[in-house]
């Protein structure tokens, strides 16, 4: 079929309509003042968004119905501006009809103007005190647990008062934060209100059982429920938290045939390495080498003085069997008094050096670790030789400072922590394909 409307009438034309096989979805309105809506990460990209679109039209339109004064906005908030604008403008220029606006859209501040003479905007919560001012009917915000919880309290609650208006907010748990005491004001119990629901990764129905599979084997337990069971998980306790001595405690001396791979913490009191051997699709940790008050120089003699290979010259020992993925501050960081990095060092010395070029982010770099220790699906690929005693030590015994999601550095636990984990993420980069600064030269 096809339907085509001369350009003289200056509308759209219709160039053909066609069948298309249908998919099921499932839409999702919360029935209460607060509005308060959670899914998990997975579930974001597609339904919830839709849903906050859908809701700012709603609010568009009773803002007309009930009378609403038009100076009280109507307003999708993300942690930043930038992000807000990636988010929604593009789905809010199609949801809101053409015929509604006033004017064109402005592109620069992301504001529609309808002809009711109400306005729809999006802003960023990262300079919510700039916010103040206007009245507000509606407000929309995503990615809750992101977001600053002064802007709720402070600048939108107050906002929102003068007009009995409504909030909506969705996000993805983020452990026992501000977004789980909103959650909690809308169970059984709370602020009445407040109604608050939650819905996981396979309730949404878009993703596939054989990818939820996936997830679980590759995700440690504590992160797979966060991400895909839209969990509240508390991050107060232990940082490896998957470590169990009954698990991962093996003894599985070093295999001199073996090639070895090093992580290393380029701190100076003390100098941390941790020694690995891979075994197949699995990791044992055969050694740890801790050297106080020491430098990059006399780490690197340790290391070939124990695993160093007797070479072709008389009193020369090759390391070329030796990967060492250290700390990616050591690019920069000079240790020596002839100013050389770190990274620079162990080139000298004969090292492969598997650097990445930048910080991982802590908790991207936990996640692995205990991933690797043990994952959501209860598969062991890291294990740790009996010998190791300090290691085995730090990995039970590194905590989160009270009330942070940051490790407590105040015990030194975290030196062999950190050398274990720019070796296992840093192998699962390499695994996975991602481009990693290898053997970096400065």
């Amino acid at each position: 079929m096809s339907w085509r409307i001369g350009p003289d009438a200056g509308l759209h034309q219709i160039a053909s309509i066609r069948s298309i096989q249908t998919r099921p979805v499932r839409c999702i309105q919360v029935d209460s003042k607060s509005r308060l809506f959670l899914c998990s990460e997975s579930y974001i990209p597609t339904h919830n968004t839709f849903l906050m679109a859908e809701e700012i039209r709603r609010a568009a339109r009773l803002a007309v119905k009930y009378g609403v004064g038009i100076e009280n906005e109507i307003w999708y908030g993300a942690p930043t501006f930038l992000q807000a604008k990636r988010v929604m403008w593009g789905r809010l220029k199609v949801a809101i009809p053409r015929s509604w606006l006033a004017s064109r859209p402005n592109e620069t501040l992301c504001v529609l103007r309808l002809h009711s003479g109400h306005i729809i905007r999006l802003v960023g919560l990262d300079a919510c005190d700039n916010l103040r001012g206007s009245g507000l009917w509606f407000f929309g915000g995503d990615e809750w647990a992101d977001c600053r919880p002064s802007a709720w309290l402070e600048v939108i609650r107050p906002m929102l008062s003068t007009t009995r208006g409504h909030a909506l907010f969705i996000g993805t748990p983020k452990g026992f934060d501000h977004f789980r005491d909103c959650y909690l004001l809308g169970q059984p119990g709370g602020d009445p209100d407040y109604r608050s629901f939650l819905f996981t990764t396979e309730d949404g129905g878009n993703v596939p059982s054989e990818e939820l599979v996936a997830a679980r084997r590759e995700m440690d337990s504590r992160t797979f429920r966060q991400e895909y069971c839209a969990s509240f998980e508390t991050y107060a306790g232990r940082v490896i938290y998957a470590f169990n001595r009954a698990e991962n405690v093996v003894t599985k001396p070093f295999d001199i045939a073996r090639p070895l791979h090093v992580g290393m913490d380029f701190n100076v009191n003390p100098m941390s390495a941790t020694v690995w051997q891979e075994f197949g699709e699995t990791v044992c940790q055969v050694d740890e080498i801790i050297m106080p008050t020491s430098n990059t120089d006399e780490m690197a003699a340790e290391i070939i003085s124990r695993f160093g290979r007797d070479g072709f010259e008389p009193g020369r020992r090759t390391v070329d069997h030796i990967t060492i993925y250290p700390d990616p501050a050591g690019s920069q960081r000079r240790s020596s008094s002839a100013g050389r990095t770190d990274i620079g060092i162990l080139r000298e010395k004969g090292f492969n050096v598997s650097a990445l070029r930048s910080h991982p982010s802590v908790r991207d770099r936990i996640n692995v670790m205990n991933r690797q220790f043990r994952s959501a699906d209860g598969t062991i690929v890291a294990t740790v030789d009996a010998r190791c005693v300090k290691s085995i030590e730090a990995y039970e015994r590194l905590v989160f400072r009270e009330g942070t999601t940051e490790p407590d550095k105040t015990q030194g636990f975290d030196h062999l922590v950190d050398a274990s984990g720019y070796y296992l993420y840093g192998r699962q980069k390499t695994n996975s394909g991602v481009l990693i600064g290898s053997l970096m030269e400065r």
